[in-house]
């Protein structure tokens, strides 16, 4: 098997216990200058009035999990606004269309995607009716990424699969609909291997699935199918040390 696990986690205050917590850290992360906190803040000011916005997905999932660095990747902010409304702001500037709806602007080092609530992806398809951006946290494949900061509101909320996340490092599936399943395939075997956190009886069952019909395409994940079948029903998965 070729596929070992590799953390790459940096040292941070470790991951938070409750909501008020993350809520906490969020607006601290959001004032720290190092963090690029300002430019995050800047655009979200320039948002508001439009709606309501959050923070969804990977940058509160990281300050949760307890990484203190600047964050690497892009920051996906949600409005709640209409499609047409945000066409409009966007309309005098650079920012481009996303594959999913939304747009990609880039202020400073910082990239960001921006969506009006309605088109977010799961919304757009109608897996899920979305009457607020709390309801956000049910919109993801992976349970880790359940987690959203109300900015206007400075309160963060996830999901009880988020929550046993950050206590047992163990990430399952929250929403199973996904437009992008082998991106969710080689997410899965990141988590496992980059991540060093094992996975729950539905996403080891849809990674079998996964690889088993296209094992060429991920060669150091196909290494794992006879582990995989070897689970018993409803087991998870963690990579061994090693």
């Amino acid at each position: 098997m070729t596929l070992r696990i590799r953390p790459a986690r940096p040292a941070g205050p470790g991951p938070v216990r409750n909501e008020p917590e993350l809520a906490e850290r969020m607006q601290a992360a959001l004032a720290d200058e190092a963090l690029g906190g300002p430019v995050i803040r800047g655009l979200i000011a320039a948002l508001r009035p439009l709606g309501a916005v959050a923070i969804f997905g990977g940058m509160p999932r990281d300050v949760a999990r307890g990484c203190w660095r600047p964050f690497a990747s892009d920051v996906d902010l949600v409005v709640d606004t209409t499609p047409e409304r945000l066409d409009r702001f966007f309309a005098p500037s650079s920012a481009r269309r996303n594959r999913f709806g939304g747009y990609r602007t880039t202020l400073g080092r910082q990239e960001f995607d921006v969506w009006a609530l309605p088109s977010t992806w799961a919304v757009s398809a109608g897996h899920v009716r979305a009457a607020t951006l709390a309801d956000l946290v049910h919109t993801t494949f992976f349970d880790c990424d359940a987690v959203v900061y109300l900015c206007d509101r400075d309160a963060a909320l996830w999901t009880a699969g988020h929550a046993r996340w950050l206590r047992e490092r163990v990430v399952d599936i929250g929403l199973e609909p996904n437009p992008h399943p082998a991106g969710a395939v080689a997410r899965t075997l990141r988590i496992l291997a980059e991540w060093g956190d094992g996975i729950g009886p539905a996403l080891a069952a849809f990674l079998r699935r996964s690889l088993e019909e296209a094992p060429e395409g991920f060669a150091d994940g196909a290494a794992l199918l006879p582990a995989l079948r070897a689970l018993p029903a409803g087991a998870g998965f963690r990579l061994r040390d090693g």
